[in-house]
């Protein structure tokens, strides 16, 4: 029977890893390609720990380069059918003040990245998309929220404009999810919950970043 081949462009990160142990366990032939430039916004490190229990898989490959790099990138493509787009520059914070980097790799590599698809054989894109929503004037808010706080969100928000361009005027199939606080083994050591978590289980002190301190007692 013939395999699936996917590939998971920034496949070393929390999210991409999960998606890379699903396909490569989820009782189906799939042949995975994981794509990451290992990027030190946190530990490399971590992210090779991430990626470790899939080496002893046949079907799995580990490239570490870039998406920003064409090159290795069409090669990468060979055999794809499905692209689940991982690869992102994270961090609202920085991205106020480094705002170019979260566009070049968020909004203009995914639309080099669409452009390269439209030439290989591959059926159908995943795009992530978080922080896409910006000002929220009232609960439940809904995707009519577009006014953004962050270079980052504007960033991800475009990259998701472009999927859905790509999607009416070439056809090509796509999907963009927008995750909310996700959290769970191999999450992002900078995670809030990650780092409450882990202050709490040392009675220390957890802070909140803009409200004045609350002093109390965490239900357990």
């Amino acid at each position: 029977m013939k395999m699936t081949k996917c590939l998971i462009t920034g496949g070393a990160g929390f999210i991409g890893s999960h998606i890379i142990e699903n396909l490569l366990n989820s009782g189906h032939e799939h042949e995975v390609v994981c794509l990451d430039n290992f990027d030190a916004y946190y530990s490399p490190r971590l992210k090779g720990k991430n990626t470790e229990p899939f080496m002893k898989y046949d079907r799995f490959k580990l490239v570490k380069d870039d998406i920003r790099d064409k090159v290795p990138l069409n090669r990468t493509f060979e055999g794809v059918e499905y692209i689940f787009h991982k690869a992102a520059q994270a961090g609202v914070r920085t991205s106020v003040e480094t705002p170019m980097n979260p566009h070049e790799v968020n909004a203009t590599d995914t639309l080099n990245l669409l452009e390269s698809v439209l030439d290989s054989d591959i059926r159908k894109f995943r795009n992530a998309s978080s922080s896409v929503y910006g000002r929220v004037e009232y609960l439940p808010f809904d995707e009519t929220c577009p006014e953004q706080l962050s270079p980052y969100g504007v960033s991800r928000l475009l990259a998701k404009h472009y999927c859905r361009v790509f999607e009416e005027l070439y056809g090509l199939k796509n999907v963009s999810l927008c995750y909310f606080t996700v959290y769970g083994p191999r999450m992002r050591p900078d995670f809030a919950i990650n780092i409450f978590t882990k202050a709490a289980l040392k009675n220390e002190h957890i802070t909140i970043s803009g409200i004045e301190r609350i002093q109390g007692t965490l239900p357990m």
